[in-house]
């Protein structure tokens, strides 16, 4: 017989006399004062739209091998995949509104930082990757796309390792 498992979060949900639901398990929120949390949810909102927007950029750039080459591409596929887990789960915390239940806040705050950590190691891989064809193949006539390209994967590379060191830096507490 085929046993359904209920998620764990539906034991901290009652239902009212009046036919309402209410969570009743743990909620998160940051600590700090008022403006101290508002600063965070910027800092956190601002360096995932910068991340964003590197990732976007460094995509678009028609550098020498960054279309033609499996050892260029790869790191940013993998970049963008991260960024993904990123923006997946900063919108489930943002969309909490400062007021994070449990079963948010668990998976969220346990993707973020690493997310973040494994696309700097992908930035990484792919300036190595890119500054390895350059070497073999030249610049192919892009000396300013070509370098471009290698300084938006180390801002890249420097923007996520910071992303990730300041969102473990950030402490939560039970309400």
């Amino acid at each position: 017989m085929l046993e359904i498992k209920r998620k764990q979060y539906v034991k901290d949900v009652t239902e009212q006399l009046d036919g309402t639901f209410v969570y009743t398990g743990d909620i998160y929120r940051m600590v700090g004062t008022k403006e101290e949390r508002r600063r965070n949810d910027w800092r956190l909102l601002l360096g995932g739209i910068a991340l964003a927007a590197l990732v976007i950029l460094s995509g678009c750039i028609d550098a020498a091998g960054a279309n033609n080459t499996w050892y260029v591409i790869l790191p940013l596929t993998g970049e963008v995949c991260c960024l993904f887990v990123l923006w997946w789960n900063l919108g489930k915390l943002i969309g909490e509104r400062g007021e994070v239940r449990e079963f948010v806040y668990t998976p969220a705050t346990g993707r973020i930082p690493p997310a973040a950590k494994i696309m700097a190691f992908f930035a990484a891989a792919g300036l190595v990757c890119s500054g390895i064809y350059l070497i073999k193949h030249g610049f192919e006539d892009k000396v300013a796309k070509s370098l471009a390209y290698l300084a938006i994967k180390l801002a890249t590379a420097g923007t996520a390792f910071w992303y990730g060191r300041t969102f473990d830096c950030i402490n939560w507490e039970i309400k």
